[in-house]
């Protein structure tokens, strides 16, 4: 470095030029470093910061008027000049794969022996003279004369080196442009056009000579690579809308996948997307309503729910078939709040899946029609177990469930309970003088007027052959008596119409009082039996109380 105390320095226009571009390098750099998703992010810092130090060393080589202090500083770009197609290799690898997780320190350690290893055999040029020959020498005797270099066996090892990455370079994004098509192709190739130009600049140093204000004009390339880089940015928002893999989003995915920006028009689509709605070509930029098949269904979604973000259920009328449609947006952060560059929309064919849905949901629905009818005949053959088939009264089975419901209540409540058993006069003569179908038509008819006369809380029972029982919960021994009077009275007033004409029919009552008479139904029948042959005996059609018994 003592070499260079001496020496003179010029500011040229070549040296103002790669100062601009060490600017645009800089703040292109801090751009990026504040984006918040885009892949190879670190790997595209570093290349930058590699191409920042490549043109410093380059502008001081430039500027400074010493033979001794040009070729120290070309000495000092070798890092640079190593690093940019090392870590622009990275970047284009983790770009076309869409890897998003920063490259792990070992790995960029790594990569960065050799540079560092060929900047060692640059500055001990002097005691080996492998890298710069003896001929290297100013081309005129000129103050700040440019230097032509002697190119020794280890510079162009280190070349070699540095051709192998651009051919990566290259190889990476001409595969990615070759199986791309519409905007992937155009932003690949754009790729390929970026990384050819430092690259024809340095070959055409390097093999034939040529040079650019007497210097190498592979620092001045990145002039323009650093131009192309802002329009990529600004004009195609090249880390925005689909910084994504070509092989995952074309080639790997199955199902159709389209890009729309906000307008909803079309940016890109795949393969999946283009066989479904059978377009091959004028597809991109057209407006998603106006794509056949499944555009018009889709444009409807999206404009009946302005932003989905759980799947949708997408019918289409044109076709018998289903599609769960995904919807993500595509955002970018900004200091000012999020902007939303457009919307990907993921269509999966759930087809098959959703007539299975509903060929089971009919299975279940005729399953619950027939667990009702079963229900349903469940309840008849109860009711039938514990009616009486001629009067539809309850019978016997039925009598101790409802009278220990009843007496726990009454237990509960402290209210009293009666009950009254009551037998058709003469019934055995009326079937033997008009036939049994007419002694049914009388059951049936004393049945309905029993249940005309019920309370909704009474219950009554055909507990024998012209035999029934009612039990009335809440009526004392008064209410009672004077209510089966009242049925034995309208049933002697009103014949019963019988198939054999009318007849004439009356009833013996007796009646039992719980808990007076009793604890237990057996013994409430008992008091209820005594009385009711006590009617019988006392001359029918009337109602007996022994309301003398404590």
């Amino acid at each position: 470095m003592n070499m260079c105390g001496d020496s003179g320095w010029v500011l040229s226009v070549p040296v103002v030029l790669t100062g601009a571009v060490c600017i645009g390098v800089l703040l292109l750099a801090r751009w990026v470093n504040r984006q918040r998703y885009f892949p190879g992010r670190e790997s595209f810092i570093v290349l930058h910061l590699a191409s920042l130090w490549w043109m410093i060393a380059a502008s001081l080589e430039m500027s400074t008027q010493g033979a001794s202090c040009k070729v120290f500083w070309a000495t000092m770009a070798w890092p640079g000049i190593l690093s940019v197609p090392t870590f622009w290799a990275v970047f284009l690898w983790q770009y076309v794969n869409s890897v998003r997780q920063p490259l792990p320190l070992s790995s960029t350690l790594g990569l960065t022996v050799v540079p560092l290893l060929i900047w060692l055999m640059a500055l001990s040029n002097p005691w080996h003279g492998l890298f710069y020959g003896a001929g290297t020498a100013p081309l005129s005797d000129a103050p700040g004369s440019p230097i032509r270099y002697q190119h020794g066996p280890l510079f162009y090892a280190a070349a070699v080196y540095v051709y192998l990455f651009m051919a990566f370079c290259m190889g990476v994004v001409l595969r990615a442009a070759l199986v791309s098509y519409g905007v992937h192709r155009r932003h690949y190739l754009a790729f390929v056009f970026v990384t050819a130009v430092p690259w024809v600049a340095n070959i055409s140093y390097v093999v034939f000579g040529w040079m650019l204000f007497g210097f190498d004009p592979t620092p001045f390339s990145f002039t323009f690579t650093l131009l192309a880089f802002a329009w990529l940015i600004v004009g195609v928002r090249l880390f925005d809308l689909l910084p994504v893999a070509r092989h995952l989003l074309l080639e790997a995915l199955l199902d159709p996948v389209l890009v729309v920006d906000p307008q909803l028009r079309v940016i890109e689509a795949n393969p999946a997307a283009l066989k479904l709605s059978g377009l091959r070509s004028g597809w991109q930029g057209r407006t998603l309503g106006d794509w056949p098949v499944f555009g018009g269904d889709l444009s409807a979604l999206l404009a009946n729910q302005a932003r989905v973000e759980q799947d949708q259920l997408l019918t289409l009328t044109s076709s018998a078939r289903y599609f769960e449609v995904r919807i993500r947006a595509i955002e970018r952060i900004t200091r000012t709040g999020t902007t939303v560059l457009g919307q990907m929309l993921y269509l999966r064919d759930v087809t098959q899946r959703h007539l299975s849905e509903l060929k089971l949901a009919e299975a279940l629905a005729v399953s619950e029609e027939r667990l009702r009818t079963i229900s349903s005949l469940h309840e008849q053959l109860q009711e039938q177990a514990l009616c009486d088939p001629l009067t539809g009264l309850f019978n016997r089975r039925y009598l101790d469930e409802f009278f220990g419901r009843e007496l726990a209540r009454a237990q509960r409540e402290h209210s009293p309970i009666a009950l009254a058993l009551i037998d058709l006069d003469h019934f055995k003569r009326l079937n033997d003088e008009h036939g049994h179908l007419a002694g049914d038509d009388v059951l049936k008819g004393v049945a309905q007027l029993l249940l005309m006369n019920l309370r909704s809380s009474d219950a009554v029972f055909r507990i024998g052959g012209e035999e029934f029982l009612l039990i009335l919960p809440g009526a004392d021994a008064s209410e009672a008596c004077n209510r089966l009077e009242l049925i034995c009275s309208r049933l002697a007033a009103t014949p019963v119409i019988t198939r054999s004409g009318e007849q004439r029919v009356t009833l013996s009552a007796g009646l039992a009082f719980w808990p007076r008479q009793g604890q237990v139904l057996d013994e409430l029948l008992q008091v209820a039996d005594a009385a009711l042959y006590e009617a019988k005996r006392s001359g029918r059609n009337r109602v007996f109380a022994q309301l003398n018994e404590a």
